[in-house]
């Protein structure tokens, strides 16, 4: 196990883009050679007990990151997430894990087939560092087609659940890829390729989704398609 105390260390010659896309125009930052030390986390992960997770449809494996991944982070990280998110001085709630993927695409269920939101509110944010070397796919934000929604808030939620849920039971065991491209009733607007320590950060809100095409899904972290995750939501202003 990592000890509490793991030194994070920032590169200050990280490089940080402002990206937009879609028609909704949303933001993503994007930040590559954040960490100085990014092996070190490997091997925090490398010596973590990775289990299933309980309460989420992410197809894998999930860890505890050290404690002092994200106090390091937050406050350099800061800054960006004012400027593309508009988030304020308020506090951030916030969770973060290992993740590594491990399921094959005939091993997921039909929703872990398609693009998917986090939670219906525009406020929240969800950030992904990618921690696999040489790996392929990485993260994909789409448009539904139907609707022509690129994100889902409390206004959209129950009409747009309502269609997946038709256009799901019309696909029937069709559905047979990842998430992708070539995905029905999706279409694919913007690509974050899966660039070692580099880090992506978006709205939770948005259609996206983990693109697992041509990726090395092992249980060795050190080997396998590490990804940290963290989702951060800001306290609500009186």
């Amino acid at each position: 196990m990592f000890s509490a105390d793991t030194a994070i260390e920032i590169n200050p010659a990280a490089r940080v883009q402002l990206r937009h896309y879609g028609e909704e125009q949303q933001p993503l930052i994007v930040i590559d050679d954040l960490l100085l030390n990014p092996d070190d986390l490997i091997e925090c992960a490398a010596k973590a007990r990775f289990s299933a997770p309980e309460a989420t449809w992410y197809p894998g494996l999930n860890a505890a990151l050290p404690p002092t991944y994200l106090t390091t982070l937050l406050p350099v990280l800061r800054p960006s997430l004012m400027r593309a998110f508009g988030v304020g001085q308020s506090a951030l709630t916030a969770r973060a894990f290992f993740a590594l993927s491990t399921k094959r695409a005939e091993e997921m269920l039909p929703l872990q087939k398609i693009p998917h939101y986090d939670q219906p509110d525009p406020r929240c944010l969800a950030m992904v560092h990618y921690l696999g070397r040489g790996q392929a796919g990485g993260t994909g934000f789409f448009r539904h087609t139907a609707s022509g929604f690129e994100s889902i808030d409390s206004t959209r939620r129950e009409a747009y659940m309502q269609q997946v849920t038709q256009e799901l039971e019309a696909l029937g065991d069709s559905l047979t890829g990842y998430t992708g491209p070539r995905t029905p009733n999706y279409e694919l607007l913007e690509t974050v390729d899966p660039k070692f320590n580099r880090l992506v950060i978006y709205r939770s809100h948005v259609l996206h989704c983990a693109l697992f095409d041509g990726a090395r899904l092992t249980d060795d972290p050190r080997t396998g398609r590490l990804t940290a995750n963290s989702f951060f939501t800001p306290a609500r202003t009186v």
